[in-house]
């Protein structure tokens, strides 16, 4: 067992370093588009509709809202419709004080979910451009000017933002903070390659006319955004990301929250593969279904199979102590630890771990420069270093568990 599970986890380390270092030589390739890509200067200022679907948001929708209301986009072309899944808050009532706004729209349904509230938004729009901003999201007074170039060629049918935590004020947010930072520096890459596989609900900016080449939205285990951008990629759409494009998501502020936040994602991510599984190592849909998604799945079973070996090598260890235990006693051995400065034996294992830990820090920190964050502090990165691989496999356990349950996570 020993050994099938070192021959295993070199492939997996192998496998992981390749896809950092593929992103890596990505970037230095298109680092100057990847740069310069994203003028504030419109020749035109097309029609756009932001959906906000709500449920239950009394706390956070005003504030959504007033964010849309600042974007630096004239006024008679922009439309924000607020559509009340059925709340049972104070949302609705809240949001009466914009019903004489002449850029917002209130509509209210019945419950159906979120996908059913952007389904109807889209069915009442006829803008050019339609996308969303969820209810405990903001963006910046430019994000659409950003957005908006990344229109130029007729392929292109979505552009995502990039994504940020507000006000990261705990060790967990700070966390996630680090990990959204990474995801700016991975998405870019992503959409230099043409394998995004999610368009995230936040600012998530679309033409019109996609929704009638391809259809509405899916319920798709309640991540109707990742099973969006495999239809696209499905149809072999573009998805461009606009990495100057920042919108401030609030991050879940406790272990539980984020765990039910992850279990929906990782989920939603898994059976949405499973979904679209023609893509994997299939030619005909380039880098996202001959490296991304494959690596992405074999990432996650890694993870599985190293905590599992690790549960079995503490059982046996257990077990041999307890066993030895009773036939000789309890013996303390402290050994006292030395240090050489003229020598360091360097495993194959613990090499690989300092690559991939600087080439993580990185990321992280090349995700800042892409969004133009001025912040020279790393505590973000030492809690994500510290905390993210010990409890992200909690979420992950979990996800493959409601898989093969067939069980979709709750979204509330």
């Amino acid at each position: 067992m020993d050994s099938a599970y070192t021959l295993f986890s070199h492939s997996l380390l192998f496998v992981t370093i390749y896809v950092q270092i593929f992103l890596l030589v990505t970037l230095f390739e298109n680092r100057r588009t990847i740069k310069n890509k994203g003028s504030l200067t419109l020749d035109r200022h097309p029609t756009v509709t932001i959906l906000v679907p709500v449920f239950n948001e009394e706390r956070t929708v005003e504030n959504t809202i007033r964010s849309l209301l600042g974007l630096n986009y004239p006024a008679e072309h922009l439309k924000i419709m607020v559509v009340d899944d059925g709340s049972k808050d104070n949302t609705w009532n809240l949001v009466q004080k914009y019903k004489d706004h002449p850029q917002i729209l209130l509509h209210k349904k019945e419950n159906g979910g979120k996908y059913t509230a952007l389904n109807y938004g889209i069915e009442q729009s006829d803008s050019e451009f339609i996308g969303c901003l969820d209810a405990d999201s903001f963006v910046d007074p430019e994000a659409l000017n950003h957005i908006l170039p990344y229109f130029d060629t007729p392929e292109t049918m979505a552009v995502t933002p990039t994504m940020k935590i507000l006000n990261p004020d705990n060790m967990l947010r700070l966390m996630q903070n680090a990990e959204y930072n990474m995801g700016t520096f991975i998405r870019k890459i992503f959409g230099a390659l043409d394998a995004q596989y999610v368009t995230p609900g936040p600012f998530s900016i679309f033409r019109r006319d996609i929704f009638s080449k391809i259809g509405n939205y899916k319920h798709a285990h309640n991540t109707e955004d990742l099973e969006m951008a495999l239809r696209l990629q499905d149809h072999h759409y573009k998805i461009a990301n606009a990495h100057k494009a920042i919108v401030y998501t609030v991050g879940p502020p406790t272990l539980y929250k984020l765990y039910k936040q992850r279990v929906r994602w990782t989920g939603g991510f898994i059976q949405n593969a499973i979904d679209y599984k023609k893509m994997f190592f299939n030619p005909k849909y380039g880098h996202l279904g001959m490296f991304v998604l494959p690596a992405a799945m074999y990432t996650m079973l890694g993870t599985i199979v190293f905590l599992a070996y690790a549960l079995y090598k503490t059982i046996v260890s257990a077990i041999t102590a307890i066993s030895k235990a009773q036939v000789v006693g309890w013996h303390w051995d402290f050994t006292g630890f030395t240090f050489d400065w003229w020598y360091y034996n360097v495993q194959f294992t613990s090499l690989i771990g300092v690559v991939m830990t600087l080439l993580i820090v990185f990321s992280i920190w090349y995700g800042k420069h892409l969004a133009g964050v001025k912040d020279s502090k790393f505590l973000d990165i030492l809690l994500f270093l510290l905390l993210y691989s010990f409890i992200s496999p909690i979420w992950l356990i979990t996800s493959v568990y409601n898989t093969i349950r067939k069980r979709d996570a709750a979204w509330r």
